[in-house]
């Protein structure tokens, strides 16, 4: 028998030429996609520059405008003792175009609210005139009294659970999202939505009229509205306590003195300076 090698038949010429199509398309499709990639990356990173361009513009305009909130302050300082509403530094500035935006805003006293962390003293004694004023406003504002332990408990230093409605560690480390309570004092009155009791609802009805500040301070009543007023001075009705707040808008009080006279006898007797100022 006879042994014959086959050679492979040369390609014809139809399909070289097809492979030859077919790698310039893969070719062009290679060189198209590397340069859309680029194009994106190059798009990208414009884009990255303009915002952080932005953002330190939007920065400097921010800083400007605390270092005017500090002149204005500083200034009305120097010639008053009171702050009130009739003062320039609360004068709205309208919203002013700057570049790409504008910038605008007010200034307000919060110290015009209750503040939530003068409930408790030197990190675990309650202040009783407090915490009476601070019931007073939850039942001002339709929410129960009853929330007021929850809040001692979250602010307070110590872990014992008060009695009724407190809640320390055992509590909140039982939730289906557990934590810890605070045991500090609060930074932001956002913080009560973690408190047990309440929620975003009961917190949006609450915050108009508290806030959380670090150092124990009086209430400014040029700037209290007529919730805290009430909540603070029990003989004070809801709606002699509206009046004065309207009127304090174009007439503030100079001092307490003249607060009191604006109350009737029995209220006037429960304005203590420790608790309320005017400035």
């Amino acid at each position: 028998m006879t042994m014959r090698s086959r050679r492979p038949l040369p390609a014809s010429p139809a399909r070289q030429r097809g492979i030859a199509i077919i790698t310039a398309v893969a070719v062009a499709a290679l060189v198209a996609s590397i340069a859309a990639f680029m194009a994106f990356r190059e798009n990208l990173w414009l884009r990255q520059v303009e915002n952080q361009h932005d953002l330190a513009q939007a920065q400097m305009v921010a800083h400007a405008s605390i270092d005017y909130t500090r002149l204005i302050l500083q200034e009305a300082g120097r010639n008053s003792s009171v702050d009130s509403a009739i003062q320039e530094w609360t004068t709205p500035i309208t919203s002013m175009p700057v570049e790409q935006g504008s910038a605008g805003g007010h200034i307000s006293d919060v110290q015009g609210k209750f503040n939530i962390n003068n409930l408790i003293l030197n990190g675990a004694q309650v202040s009783q005139p407090d915490l009476d004023t601070f019931k007073r406003l939850l039942e001002e504002v339709g929410l129960s009294a009853d929330l007021a332990p929850a809040v001692l408990d979250w602010i307070d230093t110590d872990s014992d659970t008060r009695d009724p409605g407190g809640a320390e560690d055992p509590y909140y480390l039982s939730l289906d999202r557990p934590r810890r309570a605070a045991n500090r004092t609060m930074f932001d009155i956002s913080e009560l939505a973690q408190v047990k009791g309440f929620n975003e609802q009961s917190v949006k009805l609450l915050a108009p009229f508290v806030v959380a500040l670090p150092q124990r301070k009086p209430v400014n009543i040029n700037f209290a509205p007529p919730e805290v007023l009430a909540a603070m001075l029990p003989s004070l009705d809801i709606a002699t306590a509206k009046n004065i707040a309207l009127s304090v808008r174009t007439q503030p009080f100079a001092n307490l003195d003249d607060f009191r006279k604006a109350l009737s006898e029995k209220a006037a007797a429960e304005v203590q300076s420790d608790y309320m100022d005017v400035k």
